[in-house]
């Protein structure tokens, strides 16, 4: 009853709104939003910085759940509105472009004259989403076929991504680039090498530390104890296999940090805003379904998978590809897991992501940014 309320208003509302169109209109107007207004991250803030440094003649216009927190983007020529306002909306509906990763709500209209560009925040095709997940109500896919009406133009970071995600999943039938994903330039070019003396000092690592990254996938039915793992038998096999000295970082949901005691063997990473430097300047990354697989992969180094609750995640969400044949050494427990990082082959490792690669149809090239730009100077 409430998931046909939902609809029901969603179409309505479509109408009522574009009366915010009326106006004067900016060719050269761009809107950008991350995660829903949560962040200045991802996809949208790496086009950004490209748009700000190459094409200075576009006005830029970020949107924020709690602008007052992002107040010093306005010193570098970066105007700020408040997500979902009033103001947003009239923003939005007379700017020629708008910028993000997520879903837009089914309420939410566009003319003709704009284009929303959704760079979405995962790359590869691994965990299912949208008509693909099963849990999706019959209401929400009738949303999403809603919004889906908007102009809208999806990045592709691989043809597998295209076709399982965009074309079967979202059932996207209009244009996408597939240039890759634009916070993955860096991690494909290595070019940001400032980074690590920027990380390791904000969490006081030693320099010749190296840097295990933990960033698991956050599921509600999960209890934060089973996030972890014994961290020192973790790092005595890291050193037996790798060597050196290790820090490791803890990148998760708040609520679980929340709810987990300092040991002291971690350093709690997950209020860092960028995700994609932590991956930069980490040796090695252990994660579970999160599709940061795919964006470690391409700088060569050891992904681990941890997924002891495997069962039950794919009898729940499911995947478009059996979990086993991808190349990361994938543990269900962490004795598991102590062994595939004692064991591991960077020789046979490095053929499989390789191969990986291939069979997807990999589309990283280092300018995504640059790419998304081209095309939006083009299509004015």
């Amino acid at each position: 009853m409430i998931d046909n309320l939902e609809t029901a208003l969603a179409g309505v509302l479509r109408h009522v709104l574009k009366i915010f169109s009326v106006g004067r209109f900016h060719k050269k107007r761009i809107v950008f939003f991350s995660y829903f207004g949560a962040q200045y991250s991802c996809n949208p803030k790496y086009i950004s910085l490209y748009l700000q440094e190459h094409m200075r003649d576009f006005e830029v216009v970020w949107a924020f759940v709690h602008p007052d927190e992002f107040k010093d983007l306005e010193s570098k020529n970066i105007k700020i509105t408040r997500y979902n306002s009033l103001s947003f909306l009239r923003i939005c509906l007379t700017s020629r472009y708008i910028i993000t990763n997520s879903e837009t709500p089914a309420w939410f209209p566009l003319t003709r004259r704009q284009t929303l560009i959704n760079t979405w925040h995962g790359g590869g095709a691994y965990k299912r989403v949208g008509a693909a997940y099963q849990k999706e109500t019959a209401g929400k896919q009738k949303r999403a076929a809603i919004a889906r009406k908007n102009p809208c133009v999806y990045l592709s970071s691989s043809n597998a991504f295209t076709e399982m995600t965009l074309r079967q999943s979202f059932h996207h039938t209009g244009e996408v680039l597939a240039y890759g994903m634009p916070r993955n330039d860096m991690l494909v070019r290595q070019n940001r090498d400032e980074l690590y003396n920027k990380i390791k000092n904000h969490y006081n690592i030693p320099v010749d530390n190296h840097v295990l990254l933990y960033a698991p996938t956050y599921r509600e039915s999960k209890k934060a104890s089973e996030y972890l793992f014994d961290c020192s038998r973790i790092k005595e096999a890291l050193i037996q296999r790798f060597g050196g000295n290790w820090s490791i970082l803890f990148r998760m949901h708040y609520f679980v940090m929340e709810q987990l005691a300092d040991s002291g063997e971690y350093i709690d990473a997950s209020g860092y805003p960028d995700m994609q430097e932590l991956l930069y300047v980490s040796d090695i990354l252990i994660t579970d379904y999160s599709s940061s697989m795919w964006d470690f992969a391409l700088t060569g180094k050891p992904c681990f998978l941890f997924a002891p609750d495997l069962d039950h995640y794919d009898l729940s969400r499911g995947f478009y590809t059996d979990i086993h044949t991808w190349p990361y050494p994938l543990a269900e427990n962490a004795e598991e897991l102590r062994g595939n990082i004692q064991n591991f082959d960077s020789t046979s490792y490095a053929a499989n992501v390789r191969k990986h690669f291939e069979d997807l149809g990999n589309r990283e090239s280092g300018h995504s940014a640059k790419k998304v730009c081209e095309y939006i100077r083009e299509h004015l």
